[in-house]
C-alpha cells in the first residue's frame, strides 16, 4: 500500500509539471530545490554583433519594404546587434519603377548598403508586379500580380527591371528567388496557381538575372513544402537547374512531419536531377494573435512574446538538425497598414515582429533569444549524429502503467550537433506550445562518448535567459521544458561565457 501511495505521489506530480501553466514559465523562474542540487548558475552567454559573428546559417526576414512597412534606419543597428548573418529583402519593381523605362534604386541601395555594413549580407526576393504595366490593379504595389498575364509590354518591362536590378547589384547581393509563394491565391494573380507556369516565369527571369550576372544563384519558394505543386514544379527543367528552394513551414508546432517533409523533398530533387539545396526561407509566429488574424484560424491562444522566443528556438533546431543550408525567421518588425497582398487581402494585424514598428522600437523577447542562439550557432556548429537520449524513470516509474507519449516524444526531439569536435545536444518536449507547459524536473540524459571529444565538464545553455549552467550531476536529475535546452563541455563554449 505505501509502493501504491508512493507512486500515485510521483504520477500526480508528473501531472502537475505537464498541467497548463501561466506564461513565462521558463526555468529560471519555474525551477525548484530538486534542480539547485543538480545546476549551479555559472555564467551568461557573451552575444556577438553580427560583425563579430564570422559566418552562420541564421536570417532574419527584413521583407514588404517594398510596400513601405516600417523605416529600416530603425532598425539597422539593433538587427545588427543579434549576430544575424542573412537578411531577405523584397526588391519591389513597383517602387523602384514609378515611370516606365526609369529605375530609382536608392531606396533598395539604401537597404543593402546598411545591412552589409553591420555584417548582414542580403539575399532577394524579386517581385512583384507593376500598376505601369497592369493598369488598375487591387492594391496600390500590385503585390502578387504576375507579369506573364499581361500583355507583352509588361513581360519585357519586368525583364529589363530583373536585368537592371542584377547589373546594379552585382557583387553586392548573390541570390535572386523568384518571386514569393506562387502556390498561394493572394501571391498569384490574376490566375489560378500552376506549378509549370511558375516554372516558366523562373526561366524566364532568371535568364535575365543569368546575362547580368552569371555568378548569381537562382531559387524559388513556396508556402509549405513537400505536396502535389512542389512535385509537379519538380517536372520541370527550369526546376531542375535551380541553386535553392526556399520552404516556408508556417504551423503550430514546428517539428510536426518536418523530418519527413525535407527528407521527402530530397530524395524528390534527387530523383528528378535537380542539384538544390533546401532553406527555410521564411517561418515565424506571432507574439500575438488577433481574433480576426488568418492564424487564429488554426489557434486557441492569443500567443505572447515567450511563445514567439520558444518557437523561434524550435524552429532553428529543426532546420539546422535538417543541415538547411539557412534558416531564417519573419520577421525583424511589425507590419503597418502599407501591408497589402493580392486578391485585395485585409491588413493583417498579427504581431510577427521581433521588436516593435513605431515609439522607440521596442525588442520583444524574440530578440534577446535570437542574440543568444547566433552567439553559439556560429560556422562551427553543425548537425551531427551522436547518440542522445533521455530517462523519464525519477518522474513516470516505469511500472506504471500510464502513457508514454510524453517520454516518446521528448526522446524524438533530441537533436546533436558538433561544436569543434565537441558534442552539443539540444533536448525538449515538442509540446504544443500553447498549452504553456511548465518544465519538468529530475529527468536524465544519455550520451555516449562518441564524438572526437568527449564531455567532461558538462554545461546546461538555457536560451531563453542565456544563462550557462554547470551539471553538479552530470547527465542526472535535469529539467526539461518545451523548448530546446542545450548541453555541451564547458571547455567548448569557454570563449562564449561571461562567468559570474
Amino acid at each position: 500500500m505505501q509502493k501504491l501511495i508512493k507512486n500515485g505521489k510521483k504520477l500526480l506530480a508528473a501531472a502537475a509539471a505537464l498541467a497548463c501553466a501561466p506564461a513565462f514559465a521558463q526555468l529560471d523562474k519555474a525551477l525548484t530545490v530538486a534542480s539547485a542540487n543538480t545546476l549551479e548558475e555559472m555564467g551568461t552567454l557573451k552575444t556577438k554583433t553580427s560583425k563579430q559573428v564570422g559566418a552562420s546559417r541564421i536570417g532574419i526576414g527584413f521583407e514588404c519594404l517594398d510596400r513601405e512597412v516600417f523605416d529600416p534606419s530603425k532598425v539597422y543597428d539593433k538587427i545588427g546587434a543579434t549576430g544575424v548573418k542573412h537578411a531577405r529583402c523584397q526588391t519591389g519593381w513597383a517602387r523602384t519603377e514609378k515611370q516606365k523605362g526609369q529605375y530609382d534604386f536608392k531606396w533598395l541601395d539604401d537597404v543593402v548598403d546598411n545591412l552589409r555594413a553591420r555584417g548582414i549580407q542580403p539575399w532577394f526576393n524579386v517581385g512583384y508586379g507593376n500598376p505601369l504595366y497592369m493598369g488598375k490593379t487591387d492594391n496600390p504595389t500590385a503585390v502578387g500580380h504576375v507579369p506573364l498575364y499581361y500583355g507583352d509590354e509588361c513581360l519585357q518591362a519586368w525583364k529589363n527591371y530583373v536585368r537592371a536590378l542584377a547589373e546594379h547589384f552585382k557583387g553586392r547581393v548573390f541570390e535572386y528567388e523568384i518571386w514569393n509563394e506562387p502556390n498561394i491565391k493572394k501571391f498569384w494573380q490574376p490566375r489560378a496557381a500552376d506549378a509549370a507556369e511558375y516554372a516558366k516565369f523562373i526561366e524566364i527571369t532568371a535568364k535575365e538575372i543569368k546575362a547580368a550576372d552569371p555568378d548569381a544563384k537562382i531559387g524559388a519558394c513556396k508556402a509549405g513544402g513537400f505536396d502535389a505543386y512542389f512535385k509537379k514544379f519538380m517536372q520541370n527543367d527550369a526546376a531542375r537547374e535551380l541553386d535553392f528552394f526556399s520552404v516556408h513551414p508556417y504551423c503550430m508546432v514546428p517539428e510536426l512531419g518536418y523530418d519527413a517533409m525535407i527528407a521527402g523533398m530530397r530524395t524528390l530533387i534527387a530523383a528528378s536531377g535537380g542539384k538544390m539545396k533546401i532553406r527555410q526561407g521564411e517561418a515565424g509566429y506571432p507574439a500575438h494573435i488577433p481574433p480576426d488574424s488568418w492564424v487564429a484560424k488554426g489557434s486557441w491562444y492569443p500567443s505572447n512574446e515567450d511563445i514567439q522566443a520558444k518557437w523561434m528556438l524550435r524552429r532553428f533546431v529543426a532546420d539546422l538538425s535538417n543541415d538547411l543550408e539557412m534558416s531564417s525567421f519573419f520577421m525583424v518588425i511589425d507590419f503597418n497598414s502599407n501591408y497589402k497582398v493580392g486578391g485585395g487581402g485585409a491588413y493583417d494585424e498579427a504581431v510577427w515582429g521581433i521588436m516593435e514598428n513605431g515609439g522607440d522600437y521596442r525588442t520583444r523577447k524574440a530578440y534577446d533569444v535570437l542574440k543568444n542562439f547566433c552567439a553559439l550557432f556560429d560556422a562551427r556548429a553543425k548537425p551531427a549524429d551522436y547518440y542522445i537520449d533521455l530517462y523519464f524513470g525519477n518522474v513516470f516509474p516505469p511500472k506504471a502503467k500510464i502513457s508514454r507519449l510524453t517520454e516518446v516524444a521528448a526522446s524524438a526531439a533530441c537533436k546533436s550537433f558538433d561544436l569543434d569536435g565537441w558534442p552539443l545536444y539540444a533536448y525538449y518536449i515538442p509540446e504544443d506550445l500553447q498549452m504553456r507547459m511548465n518544465p519538468i524536473e529530475n529527468v536524465s540524459l544519455r550520451w555516449a562518448s562518441d564524438a572526437p571529444k568527449p564531455i567532461k565538464k558538462p554545461v546546461l545553455i538555457d536560451m531563453m535567459t542565456g544563462k550557462v549552467y554547470k551539471m553538479k550531476k552530470g547527465w542526472q536529475g535535469v529539467p526539461i521544458t518545451d523548448y530546446p535546452l542545450f548541453v555541451t563541455d564547458e571547455d567548448a563554449v569557454a570563449d562564449s561565457i561571461a562567468k559570474k
